[in-house]
């Protein structure tokens, strides 16, 4: 007993046992669409009961599970926000939210009578029981990111892999590997149509899941540093979940190759300096949607000519390669927002710049590194990957976020508290700005009747005495170890 409190006690085994529930659940998810949509106007009977109780057992038992961890929490004299691991707090209260809305769903009374496709995907119960999924099976990724962890492990990517297949089984009625209306196959094709409106749906499936695995490979990478192989993982589990609703196992490969193109730009670009963003983006939609085409033109048969073949991949791989820039222009990380002023290894110019911490107290780098983590001290994944993070001192080998967060509330309190009048409204300044959230410069500056050159002058004091403050408790935390 004693072996299973201490393994329930690790972040990492939460995370596996988390992961291997909500791949039931979103399995059982996929099997019920396949028991709707396999046979157009019919429901598979067998596979909806199996479906509908995978989903039903493997939620119980992981809101059980998320429970049992709440009620140690408590029992061990945690707050109630910091009774669950980091990360899953969320998750719980997701998975609460995800029953509510299946009873609801049970006993929806607008639903058309005999309905299927849309008429079910959509009623507002099952609305909100895919967001609440969402949070569910995203909890492993996000303890993951908020405890600091540098590198993407498996069940980090399993979990990613999950969150993206929840995104798809929203969008499944235009995902190609489970329409593909650009075949010439008419067992293939779902319905007849048109041939306009054949490509109509057919362009916009490869468009909209393009651009989604794109963005998947960017925020990844963005977040977490991926091992050769890491987005092949991601996709082929995505594209095998996918497959399961018509049984379209043949378009495989192309799930398969975007995440092969994925990791090999990512391979060949880090021997360069800086990092892929919407070139990854722009790779791994136009793979995709390649190996796609060539599927449909040499091995199944297509409907399109090969003029508009091609156009679909170009705009596929421009459209994503632009939501790249979008996106990461967009979401600067603390890594990101410091990388100018941050110094490269001699003999390594053409590797990545990493993020360091100096003792020097006329460096640039030490108030840039603390701002950023101010910045993110209500967003738990971004604070996790700051290098502060990791001060002796500071890390407690818990959740980088949480140890992170506590010691710079604790320092900016003391600061607030200093006895010189200069410090004492430096720290009054980041006390009410960064942790009470009060309002904006121009309200701090009134509250606490300082002009406007004061205010920096104060502001920029501040940040340089946090550092100093961290400065000494890692000096302290290496001279005198601290034994659990």
């Amino acid at each position: 007993m004693s072996g299973l409190r201490r393994l329930f006690g690790d972040p990492r085994a939460v995370d596996a046992v988390v992961v291997v529930l909500m791949a039931c659940f979103v399995f059982s998810a996929y099997l019920d669409a396949y028991a709707t949509v396999k046979v157009p106007g019919t429901v598979i009977q067998d596979a909806a009961h199996a479906g509908q109780a995978g989903l039903t057992a493997s939620w119980f038992v992981a809101t059980g599970f998320l429970f049992f961890l709440f009620g140690r929490g408590l029992r061990e004299g945690k707050p109630w926000n910091r009774a669950l691991p980091d990360g899953y707090t969320g998750s719980l209260a997701a998975a609460l939210v995800f029953g509510a809305a299946l009873i609801t769903d049970y006993n929806w009374p607008f639903a058309a009578r005999n309905a299927l496709g849309l008429d079910v995907l959509f009623t507002p119960p099952n609305v909100v029981k895919i967001a609440a999924a969402a949070v569910m099976v995203s909890g492993p990724l996000r303890s993951a990111a908020r405890r600091g962890q540098a590198t993407a492990g498996v069940i980090t990517l399993l979990s990613a892999a999950l969150l993206l297949s929840v995104f798809t089984f929203a969008t499944q009625f235009i995902h190609p590997l489970i329409d593909p209306w650009s075949s010439n196959d008419p067992a293939q094709v779902p319905a007849v149509v048109n041939s306009w409106v054949a490509q109509d749906l057919g362009v916009s499936a490869l468009l909209v899941q393009s651009t989604i695995l794109a963005v998947t490979g960017l925020v990844l990478k963005s977040s977490f540093r991926l091992r050769p192989g890491s987005l092949t993982l991601v996709f082929t589990v995505n594209g095998l979940l996918v497959a399961v609703t018509k049984t379209h196992f043949y378009l495989l490969p192309a799930a398969v190759a975007a995440g092969l193109a994925g990791d090999a730009w990512l391979a060949w670009s880090a021997r360069r300096a800086g990092r892929p963003t919407a070139s990854l983006c722009a790779v791994i939609a136009g793979a995709f949607t390649l190996t796609y085409m060539i599927e449909m033109l040499f091995v199944v048969g297509s409907a399109w000519s090969g003029s508009l073949w091609a156009g679909v991949v170009l705009a596929a791989t421009i459209v994503s390669w632009a939501i790249g820039r979008l996106l990461r222009a967009g979401m600067p990380d603390s890594a990101a927002a410091i990388a100018p002023l941050l110094e490269v290894v001699h003999g390594e110019a053409a590797a990545p710049r990493e993020v360091r911490w100096t003792r020097d107290p006329e460096s640039t780098i030490r108030p840039q590194l603390v701002r950023a983590a101010l910045d993110d001290l209500g967003t738990p994944e971004a604070l996790g990957r700051s290098p502060l993070g990791q001060l002796p001192g500071v890390s407690r080998g818990g959740s980088a976020a949480a140890d992170l967060r506590s010691v710079l509330v604790d320092v900016i309190g003391e600061l607030a508290t200093s006895s010189g009048p200069r410090d004492a409204e430096a720290g009054k300044l980041l006390l009410d700005y960064y942790v009470k959230r009060v309002g904006s410069h121009e309200v701090i500056m009134e509250r606490l009747h300082l002009s406007r050159p004061t205010f920096y002058r104060r502001l920029q004091r501040g940040f340089a005495l946090v550092a100093e403050r961290l400065d000494e408790l890692s000096e302290f935390a290496q001279r005198v170890p601290v034994n659990d």
